[in-house]
């Protein structure tokens, strides 16, 4: 990806901008939507930001733009536990006289401009903002938050706004290149690092997971033993074996996930000496959040009550050495063993003998 430079700075980091969930659109939702309309969440908008909520288990703050939309998806990720603080250079562009007008009647009303911007979608809105100075306001915001806050960012704002920064970061052509758009209850990633922004990710939703072509490059990245990938791909069977019999008794997980978790979960033991959780760190980076803080759990045996997919690779990871099953006291580290057996245990109170 490309990088935009500004001033020199030694924080690094990650931002984190959050496309708001879907909002109460009138009619068929074909409608042109900017800082102009102030809509509340749609119920659907609702699920989308508790979905984007599980990406963020330990958030302490969280920055929103002033309007409802992206207030109340703010609101539904700190849970009451994180401090939401309000900036205005977070709010959607002004689409001027477009707004809250159908498409059709964009076209019929302003054949001539909605031709150009087909051809060039820099192009504003008949009295709306230009590109380029939404574009200021949102690298400036974005490299303020970047120098000030000392940890991870995460901000919630609208489609346009992050496009517009796309666009600057990313040095697009926008007569020749995609416009870039976020769906609703999307994120995309931005590395932060000596002054310089780099775009890692964009409009990845809490449920997608890596292709596996993603994981082989990723394999390879990180230099994994074939030893190594052998050991993850016999964790992953055992895994999804275990997810078949839950799923007979009525408890469902994520087939991505845990299958993406426990192909990637020994990355970090690979690069133990480089960093503790260096797997979780690149899949943040690439936008997987949730099989990130899946990783992150196993890694410091930090567990909830209920039986999720962090207890399941955690248990088929212990009872595996290289490809071979075997008893948790054959293979088991002795400081591990008893929260490992106290998993099983619970395991098969509901399914039965592993």
């Amino acid at each position: 990806m490309d990088v935009s430079r500004t001033e020199r700075s030694s924080m690094k980091g990650m931002i984190y901008l959050l496309r708001h969930g879907r909002p109460q659109l009138p009619g068929d939702g074909r409608l042109c939507i900017g800082r102009g309309s102030d809509l509340h969440l749609s119920e659907t908008g609702i699920k989308e930001a508790e979905k984007l909520r599980d990406c963020f288990p330990d958030l302490r703050r969280v920055y929103t733009s002033p309007l409802a939309r992206t207030v109340e998806t703010a609101q539904i990720l700190a849970d009451g536990k994180a401090e939401i603080v309000t900036l205005p250079d977070l709010t959607e562009i002004d689409v001027g006289e477009w707004e809250g007008m159908s498409f059709a009647d964009i076209r019929r009303l302003y054949p001539a401009i909605y031709k150009e911007r087909g051809r060039d979608w820099s192009i504003p809105p008949v009295g709306g903002e230009s590109l380029a100075s939404a574009a200021d306001r949102m690298q400036k915001a974005v490299m303020e938050l970047s120098r000030n806050s000392g940890e991870d960012v995460v901000a919630v704002t609208s489609d346009g706004v992050i496009r517009a920064l796309l666009w600057r970061l990313l040095h697009l052509d926008t007569r020749h290149d995609t416009m870039i758009q976020q769906p609703y209850g999307s994120l995309t990633a931005i590395r932060f690092e000596n002054g310089a922004l780099t775009v890692t990710s964009s409009g990845r939703l809490p449920e997608d997971v890596p292709p596996d072509e993603e994981i082989e490059e990723l394999w390879d990245l990180c230099a994994v033993s074939q030893t190594m990938r052998d050991h993850a791909v016999a964790v992953c069977d055992f895994c999804l074996e275990l997810r078949e019999r839950l799923l007979e008794k009525g408890i469902i997980l994520s087939y991505g996930r845990l299958r993406t978790g426990a192909l990637l979960y020994n990355v970090r033991q690979r690069r133990r000496t480089v960093h503790t959780f260096f797997s979780s760190n690149l899949l943040r980076e690439r936008g997987y959040l949730p099989i990130a803080c899946l990783i992150d759990r196993c890694a410091a045996g930090s567990f909830g009550e209920e039986i999720d997919e962090s207890l399941v690779l955690y248990l088929a990871d212990k009872m595996t050495f290289e490809t071979e099953r075997v008893k948790l006291d054959d293979n088991t580290d002795r400081s591990q063993f008893k929260q490992a057996l106290e998993i099983k245990n619970k395991i098969e109170g509901i399914i039965g003998e592993i």
